[in-house]
């Protein structure tokens, strides 16, 4: 198994999401088991899907700068899952080398200042994934995507 992967090798894809580089996933070849990473370039005035997930998520920005809303969203467990989304987001601007941390169970979405594109290293905790809470939800896709 391999301790380097160069991004180089990888390809983009555009998915619901945006435009997506995957880094490590359940199944690649790269000697970390822990860890699901991937990189998400959001083109200069434009924006990711606003998404729901269930794992906590920690980015960090490569390039560009930019602003995260983020949803709370109350949850009651009784005969099935019941959730409330906030209304209203929090707003958290985000520029080059900061760290944005992403709760669990938050709606999220980022967008790009008109500047430059906004580049996002994501990393997700797997344990989510191998407890069955893996689930995320595109509320709205990004603009870029035209699947």
């Amino acid at each position: 198994m391999k301790k380097i992967i160069h991004g180089r090798e990888l390809p983009w894809e555009m998915t619901p999401l945006g435009k997506v580089k995957t880094l490590n996933k359940p199944g690649s070849d790269l000697r970390l088991f822990s860890v699901d990473m991937f990189e998400l370039e959001i083109p200069a005035g434009s924006r990711s899907a606003r998404h729901w997930h269930m794992a906590d998520e920690a980015l960090f920005v490569l390039g560009g700068s930019g602003y995260s809303l983020h949803w709370d969203v109350q949850a009651d467990l009784d005969d099935r899952y019941y959730a409330r989304i906030a209304k209203k987001p929090k707003r958290y601007n985000i520029r080059r080398h900061e760290t944005l941390f992403v709760p669990p169970n938050t709606v999220v979405q980022h967008f790009a200042d008109d500047g430059a594109p906004l580049t996002l290293l994501s990393s997700q905790n797997r344990l989510y994934k191998h407890l069955g809470y893996d689930n995320t939800v595109i509320l709205e896709p990004s603009p870029d995507y035209k699947g």
